[in-house]
């Protein structure tokens, strides 16, 4: 007896066993599946400025900005004197930012004796007053690939000090929109 219920047992083992790999064939006929995958790369966002208007470069620190060039006696000012210097900003980007303008920060002893104004320009250049008197206000927004040509103006106080000395440092900001 004890065979018999041994092969009872193996008989019944061996049946789920053929109904179980039947199941798993029957559900592996009725799943599937299905993927996807994307790559992704993060834009690149280069703001740059140029004193030329054709050799451009990141200024990114005080210690690092560019040289302006500003018209006759910006080294010999007297009171009420206006010195005119041409500026230009470009993005290179996959977005365009918004613009902002910091005022001038001045060091030395003409700190409080300069005021400082800038106007877009069509052209790069600025010289005089009829160049900067035909600009437009400075954009607050730059497109992708844009040149933003600047003529900046620097007006010495009437109470300026014979001898004192200052440097200004201009900061734009660019940011992503």
């Amino acid at each position: 007896m004890k065979a018999s219920r041994r092969n009872k047992i193996y008989a019944v083992l061996a049946g789920g066993l053929v109904l179980g790999v039947g199941a798993a064939v029957t559900l592996a006929a009725w799943n599937d599946s299905e993927f996807a995958t994307g790559n992704f790369t993060a834009g690149s966002f280069i703001f740059e400025g140029s004193e030329n208007g054709t050799a451009w470069g990141e200024h990114d620190a005080e210690g690092a900005a560019a040289a302006l060039t500003f018209t006759a006696n910006f080294d010999n000012l007297s009171p009420d004197d206006v010195v005119y210097a041409p500026y230009a900003l470009r993005l290179t980007s996959t977005t365009d930012a918004d613009l902002t303008s910091v005022a001038p920060v001045v060091t030395g002893d003409l700190d409080g004796q300069l005021t400082f104004d800038a106007v877009a320009t069509t052209a790069f250049g600025c010289d005089d007053a009829t160049d900067f008197a035909g600009g437009s206000a400075v954009p607050t927004t730059i497109a992708d690939g844009e040149v933003i040509n600047l003529c900046l103006a620097v007006t010495a106080s009437s109470t300026l000090v014979q001898g004192d000395t200052g440097t200004a440092v201009w900061q734009w900001t660019a940011e992503s929109q």
